[in-house]
């Protein structure tokens, strides 16, 4: 009969393990709590998950009832991390106005005008900020994309 190992020691292994698998996601949220402490106070901060990358969204232009949470965005600058650990810019997407506040649905970001809608994924193993689809102007596409923009939940920032 094969012998077990005690309890504590079984336990302590697994806590470790644990520890471990946690250490990734601890790790990317620390390096962008330090990043975040080198923008002004105002900025407003946002995280998303976007085609498996935890993604920082960084705002100047928040709106809301709260003054530090449950704030909307009318801009954004993206960060990721790519595969070494590194914090890259993804660039920055921007909304008309408070009607059209920076969405997500179905891991893609959104952002609209009066006359325009345009929808953003993250691609490529150093990570990309890509437009994948658009359009402006009156047309039966865009009340389409309209309607896809109203389906998208706002992200909620908060001021550190």
């Amino acid at each position: 009969m094969k012998k077990l190992l005690p309890l504590p020691i079984l336990l302590a292994f697994f806590a470790m393990s644990a520890c471990g698998h946690d250490r990734q996601k601890d790790d990317s949220t620390a390096a962008f709590e330090a990043f975040c402490e080198h923008f002004s106070k105002s900025a407003a901060f946002a995280y998303t998950e976007m085609d498996g990358r935890k993604i920082l969204l960084v705002s100047q232009e928040t709106f809301g009832m709260n003054e530090k949470t449950d704030l909307e965005a009318v801009e954004a600058s993206l960060f990721a991390l790519d595969d070494e650990g590194r914090i890259v810019a993804l660039g920055s997407i921007r909304s008309q106005g408070t009607l059209y506040p920076v969405s997500l649905l179905d891991g893609k970001l959104m952002v609209a005008g009066h006359q325009f809608v345009k929808i953003y994924s993250i691609r490529g193993n150093i990570p990309e900020l890509v437009l994948d689809g658009y359009q402006e102007g009156e047309s039966p596409q865009l009340t389409e994309m309209f309607q896809t923009f109203e389906k998208g939940t706002p992200i909620k920032f908060e001021k550190k």
